[in-house]
């Protein structure tokens, strides 16, 4: 069932934690990186960017952290505030950058020239994203070949943003994955979904667990296609919610510390107070992960040794919510490789614990 497909906002922390996977783990991931609307302050910056810096912020993200592997750049947040001008200059500075960087179109796109220009040459040319509420597999077809693009050359991204997740919500999607593989044969058909709440689901000093209901929910309708599994991938929205609500201008004032981390089964969510010096805060928060269930060791990606160290009083700081959110991510997109490496029989080795944080634990 590999490669895994997330959805996540193409902001530094996603950025980074996508370049601090080990390669072994790379290699497996193939991101759709959205692009945020120019109404957001950029965490780097501490300000709206610029149209201009937009396309150059991209630019330089991806060459720092996914500069070689696959991946796709989706500017539909931001396309309008853009222009077909804007989204043009954003593809030429982050297709020099990385050269596998595919752009992913809405059926609406397919028919405008401009975003057609933007269709990259090779086996597989473009992603196409659709609502889950809106497949209609025959003017899919219809809208791709007009673009001059052939279905085997797309990758479907279905999201089931919105979606009531479930058992019982499994035979839909499967009708759906069954419907768009009988119009043409695809690349891939991705889905994409998150249970995770739009809203950060526990007040100050409390924690909870959200069972992961995308993964299970897709696991199920998996047994209600007649679709082979090659010919379908996973997605989610790495640990964040599908619905994708970008703050306009300066941002929501202080961060809420809290970290998002992805258990086997559920995702633990635990938050810090609302008050006083973040570090402490923090400490307090990784602390609890490395004491319950759902933690699964330091050796298992170097966020994990990151909580581990950060519980431990062994680092500096515990940085800021752009930090928060790398931990967040790397974590949980080594979480779900392995998720899918276990269906197909792939084990992964664990990482090498520092010498130093061993024995800074024996104080």
């Amino acid at each position: 069932m590999l490669p895994y497909y997330p959805a996540l906002r193409a902001k530094p922390g996603e950025f980074a934690a996508c370049g601090w996977l080990a390669p072994r783990y790379q290699g497996h991931v193939c991101p759709r990186f959205v692009v945020p609307p120019p109404t957001e302050s950029d965490p780097e910056k501490g300000r709206v960017p610029t149209l201009d810096e937009i396309a150059y912020m991209m630019g330089e993200r991806l060459g720092k952290s996914w500069p070689h592997r696959r991946a796709f750049l989706d500017p539909q947040l931001a396309a309008a505030a853009l222009g077909d001008e804007g989204v043009a200059t954003l593809f030429r500075i982050a297709t020099a950058v990385n050269s596998r960087l595919l752009p992913v179109l809405t059926i609406g796109d397919l028919a405008n020239p401009a975003r057609q220009a933007l269709v990259r040459d090779g086996d597989v040319r473009a992603g196409i994203y659709m609502d889950f509420e809106e497949v209609d597999p025959a003017a899919l077809v219809e809208a791709v070949e007009k673009a001059g693009v052939r279905p085997e050359q797309c990758v479907l991204f279905v999201d089931f943003t919105g979606a009531p997740l479930g058992a019982d919500f499994a035979p839909a999607i499967g009708e759906i994955f069954d419907q768009l593989d009988a119009a043409a044969r695809w690349s891939k058909i991705v889905y994409q979904a998150s249970a995770y709440p739009d809203k950060l689901p526990v007040g100050a000093n409390e924690c909870t667990l959200i069972a992961r209901a995308e993964w299970t929910t897709f696991q199920a309708a998996l047994k209600e296609t007649g679709v082979q599994p090659d010919r379908l991938a996973y997605g989610d929205f790495g640990a964040d919610c599908g619905r994708m609500v970008f703050p306009k201008g300066k941002g929501g004032g202080r961060p809420r510390p809290h970290l998002r981390y992805t258990g086997k089964t559920h995702t633990l969510v635990v938050r810090g107070s609302d008050s006083g010096a973040f570090t402490l805060t923090m400490r307090d928060v990784c602390k609890q992960i490395i004491e319950s269930k759902e933690y699964s060791g330091r050796g298992f990606s170097p966020a994990d040794d990151r909580i581990w160290r950060n519980a431990k009083g062994l680092t500096e700081t515990c940085g800021d919510a752009t930090g928060w959110r790398e931990l967040n991510t790397a974590h949980h997109l080594v979480q779900v490789v392995r998720d899918l490496g276990a269906i197909s029989g792939i084990v992964f080795d664990e990482d090498p614990v520092s010498e130093f944080a061993e024995q800074g634990s024996l104080f």
